[in-house]
């Protein structure tokens, strides 16, 4: 494919260098939907996560009041940027910078303030008390966060460094439909009201995705939302601009894709990095068998895997302080699809990956319903959740190390080699 090692060898310098420059502001978007909005009643919680650190993996969190399962950067244990504990409590955040004030501050921002929350809260109640407690005593943070819990609590917090909005998601008067949707503002801020329309919004950063959010949950509404439908067409929407699915995608109508998209403004982005999509419990159920779906890399290019806190220890292909190879895999796939100012995406291999990839996460979909269904009416042991857990994320890692193998097929084939081509990862990623 290269005349020589050199010549390889300059390729990966280059692509380290493109791959390294730097991202536009974190854009995260995320949602919290009551149990009143989806059709098996339990409540839910979704967040595609937008990043310079493209590097994630997942972790149990042992050393705290409460154990917890969370999504974090490669090998840093000190923050948490999506997670759930043993009580069911769930949370994720989305930056939003229009909530910071004048001074200087001190306590935890976004990260830490998350771990802290997932070590010591139980219940939405518990966050709030959390919050006011360190309006006093300070903290950092420049976010939406949004939790759920196993007493059927759903809400979103716009969260400055000394105050907090909350919002609650069973409350018909503030989410009339039942979820809230944020990306990177806070209606707080600018005055806007709890669900603001595109038209409210104008030309402010990250309106668009907001507004293709809201979109894609009211088509669903009626018929209630569900746990495949977030991981499906949540997490790798692609929209224009103007937030009309991209034909070809799995929004879109059955046509041809587009050669190129831009991701400026689409939900799955260039700049994703992971997503988790958490379903809770009913009032009464077992916290245990709340779920965090978790998917490393940009979703359009991964596979989601699911996630218990009881697990003993967390899947290999997830874990890795030097970036999960799952994750990696799915970043050396998105990198070959780069266009070269690292804005779009080539969507040439597209449909090919995702008629590869998708049945598989089907599979796994089904395959965890009925393992969920078993432990509610019989309860399995740690042992038996670990196994399965790792069941999971085995096929998972299969289907993507065979779908790495055949975009390097691909490659030989092709005369002259595209750049960029390999996400240069911090691990080697061995092709068997």
């Amino acid at each position: 494919m290269f005349a020589n090692r050199a010549s390889l060898i300059r390729m990966l310098i280059l692509l380290l260098i493109w791959e390294c420059a730097p991202l536009e502001l974190q854009a995260c978007t995320t949602a919290v939907i009551s149990g009143k909005a989806t059709a098996d009643g339990r409540p839910l919680l979704w967040k595609n996560r937008d990043t310079s650190n493209i590097h994630n993996e997942v972790i149990l969190l042992t050393k705290g009041p409460l154990r917890a399962v969370a999504v974090v950067n490669a090998g840093a244990r000190k923050s948490a940027w999506m997670g759930m504990n043993e009580a069911g409590f769930c949370i994720e955040n989305s930056l939003s910078k229009d909530l910071s004030i004048k001074g200087k501050k001190s306590g935890p921002a976004n990260g830490r303030f998350m771990k802290q929350a997932l070590e010591t809260c139980k219940t939405v109640a518990d966050f709030k008390k959390l919050l006011d407690e360190t309006n006093e005593t300070g903290r950092r943070t420049l976010s939406n966060f949004g939790v759920i819990d196993a007493q059927g609590g759903a809400a979103l917090f716009e969260t400055g460094p000394s105050s907090y909005t909350m919002f609650n998601a069973n409350d018909p008067k503030i989410a009339p439909h039942g979820y809230i949707v944020r990306s990177n503002f806070a209606t707080t801020a600018r005055d806007f009201p709890a669900n603001p329309t595109p038209e409210q919004l104008g030309k402010i950063y990250s309106a668009e995705r907001y507004s293709q959010a809201c979109s894609r949950l009211d088509l669903q509404k009626s018929k209630g939302i569900t746990v495949d439908y977030l991981i499906r067409n949540l997490t790798r929407d692609l929209s224009s601009k103007t937030g009309t699915p991209w034909p070809g995608t799995v929004n879109g109508s059955k046509q041809k894709l587009p050669a190129i998209i831009k991701t400026n403004n689409t939900i799955s982005r260039t700049t994703t990095v992971s997503a988790a999509v958490f379903q809770g419990v009913k009032p009464g159920e077992d916290p245990s068998l709340a779920t965090m779906w978790t998917i490393l890399g940009d979703p359009s290019f991964s596979i989601a895997v699911p996630c218990w806190v009881e697990v003993q220890e967390v899947a290999d292909p997830l874990a890795d302080d030097k970036g999960a190879e799952l994750g990696e895999i799915a970043i050396t796939l998105r990198a070959w699809s780069k266009t070269d100012d690292g804005k779009g995406i080539k969507t040439e291999y597209l449909p090919g990956i995702w008629s590869d990839l998708w049945p598989v996460e089907d599979k796994i979909l089904k395959l965890t319903q009925a393992f969920q269904r078993g432990r509610h009416e019989h309860g399995y042991s740690a042992d038996a959740v670990t196994r399965f857990h790792q069941k999971m994320a085995s096929l998972a890692m299969a289907a993507m190390q065979q779908e790495l193998r055949d975009m390097k097929q691909a490659a030989l084939a092709l005369p002259t080699p595209p750049a960029p081509r390999f996400a240069p990862v911090k691990k080697t990623i061995v092709i068997p």
